[in-house]
């Protein structure tokens, strides 16, 4: 065996000895991605049950020019507001991620389409994301979403 593969099959042995699946592994900034994955997909569908299930019990979800909402209930609301007003097409783009024990975050851009849907008008937008993740038994949720238009001028909001 390589000591390459001796170094990684020894501290996947330790992590196990540490904790188990709470230990920090290198597959979890690509789990972070997944996750986000699932969130752009639910975006593009409007999908709310989908984004809530993304979260923690106690997530919140902070736009730009609204309160934060805070716990699955205020979840639920904010994105049922999002999708009565907007029609959402974003892909993410992962600049970087930290893992620190059953905490990470990334940060990310999104570029794509947004159509407000009251007035039929379709824009192309750019954001940036701070995401704050948090890992239990069922894996990494989401923990805090924070998002901001990166270009000048007004954005449509919701």
């Amino acid at each position: 065996m390589s000591t390459r593969r001796s170094l990684l099959a020894a501290t996947a042995l330790a992590a196990i000895g540490a904790g188990g699946a709470m230990a920090q592994g290198a597959a979890d900034p690509a789990q972070l991605v997944a996750v986000m994955e699932r969130y752009a997909a639910a975006l593009r569908s409007g999908n709310v049950d989908a984004l809530v299930g993304l979260y923690t019990d106690t997530g919140v979800f902070m736009r730009e020019n609204m309160p934060a909402a805070v716990g699955r209930e205020a979840l639920r609301a904010a994105y049922k507001e999002v999708f009565a007003a907007l029609k959402v097409d974003l892909s993410f783009s992962i600049q970087e991620t930290e893992v620190m024990g059953d905490m990470a975050w990334l940060r990310s851009t999104s570029k794509g389409r947004v159509k407000v849907l009251s007035s039929g008008a379709e824009t192309v937008n750019s954001f940036d994301e701070l995401v704050v993740f948090r890992r239990d038994q069922a894996g990494w949720k989401i923990r805090s979403y924070m998002y901001g238009s990166n270009q000048p001028g007004p954005q449509p909001s919701k």
